[in-house]
């Protein structure tokens, strides 16, 4: 049986130990990466001021609770680890989560999660569902255990410096997992002691009783966590991840709300530029500018401001594969960089089995190759390390090495990939509208966007159209931009449904052979016309081999 006694009170020796690990640190240059070909960056010498754009091209964010899921006594080696996995794989910044409204290093302003855990008493536990409580126990326990040998937060992002990654730091700006249970572990003593700073609970908000930043003392909360943060800790870059979960606001007060939010991070930049050295802020926003503005994150102010280094684009749920980055740029401008977010699950087509970017190297390069063509500066992962124990088990450097695959736009360009029609879960308030699934009357069209990137030489161009219908090849026709593709030139039997996918759908796939010089780089324009009877398109692969 394991035995640990958990200590709320003397963190002293944890935190000299993270001290000596941020002055090793501080010896270590930060090594980045530039989506343009031939540059990196210069040493950062401590105090200079932060590059007019960060040159990073892949940005990897990791979980919270992801090491902790171990099930074995954590050291610091496992922490270390963890860290050489993401490095190895080719990405350029690694963010640690320590937060969600817990913080799981030993904070010295912020509840921990252990705080107040005994081990076996599962009361602490209190609403948890009894299939999730033992994996919650193990969480709380490793990160007691590992707290009396060492600073997470400080080990992992020292680690980094080591491994020629730049450290970087991901908080949550308003989690609110287990939402419905009140009582829950997941949730602060400020958040319980403090029902008037709660948000009201409307249908689909996906975030029933969040923190409303209206109120002062929320955003204190928050700024008390990031002054510990950049007075303690050696780390290049933070972002604040408004997307986990996206809802700060009762009212829908645009102006206002804004001017709460660009206040805040005003304060953010303030104590980001007190610490004596480059920490370049990237805020990670949701995936169009109306969406973001709705919310109140007014990224052309922030720009204007210049309080801002960079900025995420993202949806709450699944991956987007067509968000407006072109738009995004007019607001910021060039001095800011913008990164497209992809979460693990490629698609989620009705009937069709859910895939995930992962486990396919052609769609790594192709979210990556259509966005850097559209004018992004790089990519951010989120929650790619969902698919790490999916069988087969694949090697470390088998599992993160496609981050590689998406550093440059040069070099995915030539290389087989696949780019994706977007359908995914949504949340309409933040998330990208799904294009598919979608029915075309006989005798109609249906328009569809996709942001592709314009093939390598001597590359071959399939569009695969899934839909549900009985349509012969001649029953459908394509055009792309100014381009009649023509008839599809065979149907294939597209791939059955898992067994949690409850549609009847039955998917075929009508193939398309794309000319070259058609596809160019950024937004294209997709028209698919059905001839002769009604059809339902499920999804779109645009395939570059």
């Amino acid at each position: 049986m394991r035995s640990v006694q958990v200590k709320v009170g003397n963190w002293a020796e944890v935190m000299r130990g993270a001290s000596v690990a941020i002055l090793v640190g501080f010896l270590v240059a930060a090594v980045s990466c530039s989506v343009r070909a031939g540059e990196t960056d210069a040493s950062k010498e401590e105090g200079a001021a932060p590059a007019a754009k960060p040159r990073y091209c892949v940005l990897f964010n990791q979980d919270c609770t992801y090491l902790f899921d171990k099930g074995s006594q954590l050291t610091p080696q496992d922490v270390q680890r963890m860290v050489d996995e993401v490095a190895g794989g080719g990405a350029d910044v690694m963010l640690v989560n320590p937060n969600a409204q817990l913080a799981n290093y030993p904070s010295k302003v912020w509840q921990t999660w252990w705080d107040g855990y005994k081990e076996g008493d599962r009361s602490f536990f209190a609403g948890v569902p009894d299939k999730s409580v033992a994996r919650r126990e193990n969480w709380v326990w490793e990160m007691a255990h590992l707290a009396q040998q060492c600073d997470y937060l400080a080990t992992a992002l020292s680690r980094c410096r080591e491994k020629a990654i730049a450290p970087g730091i991901s908080l949550r700006m308003n989690d609110i997992h287990d939402g419905g249970n009140p009582d829950s572990h997941m949730h602060s003593r400020f958040y319980k002691e403090n029902p008037q700073f709660h948000l009201k609970f409307f249908s689909g908000s996906l975030n029933p009783a969040g923190l409303d930043y209206t109120n002062g003392e929320v955003r204190e909360h928050y700024l008390s966590l990031i002054r510990e943060l950049a007075e303690g800790y050696d780390f290049d870059v933070l972002e604040l991840d408004f997307m986990r979960f996206p809802y700060y606001f009762n009212a829908n007060e645009g102006e206002q709300n804004c001017e709460t939010i660009t206040g805040f991070i005003r304060e953010v930049r303030e104590i980001l530029d007190g610490s004596g050295r480059p920490i370049s802020l990237i805020p990670r926003v949701a995936s169009s500018p109306e969406a973001a503005r709705k919310l109140g994150f007014d990224v052309q102010a922030w720009a204007r401001e210049g309080i801002v280094d960079g900025i995420t684009v993202a949806n709450f749920l699944g991956t987007a594969w067509d968000m407006p980055i072109d738009r995004f740029r007019k607001l910021v401008g060039p001095d800011v960089a913008v990164y497209a977010s992809a979460e693990v699950a490629a698609d989620r087509r009705d009937g069709v089995p859910v895939r995930y970017l992962p486990e396919s190297y052609e769609m790594l390069r192709g979210f990556a190759a259509g966005y850097l063509a559209a004018g992004a500066d790089g990519v951010n992962t989120f929650n790619y390390f969902l698919a790490r124990h999916h069988k087969p088990v694949r090697t470390a450097e088998a599992f993160y090495g496609g981050q590689r695959e998406m550093r440059s736009l040069e070099e995915a360009r030539g290389k087989p990939r696949i780019h994706v029609l977007s359908v995914a879960k949504r949340l309409p308030a933040c998330d990208m509208p799904n294009q598919a699934p979608v029915t075309i009357r006989a005798s109609a069209e249906h328009r569809f966007e996709m942001i592709l990137a314009a093939e390598g030489g001597g590359q071959e161009v399939e569009a695969l159209v899934y839909y549900d219908g009985e349509n012969r090849p001649e029953d459908l026709s394509l055009e792309i931009g100014s381009h009649s593709i023509g008839h599809a030139v065979e149907i294939r039997e597209g791939p059955a449904g898992n067994e949690e996918d409850k549609s009847s759908r039955k998917s075929k796939i009508a193939v398309f052979k794309v000319p070259p010089g058609v596809i160019v780089d950024g937004r294209n324009e997709l028209v698919i016309h059905s001839e002769r009877v009604d059809t339902t398109i499920l999804g779109i692969d645009v395939c570059v081999r």
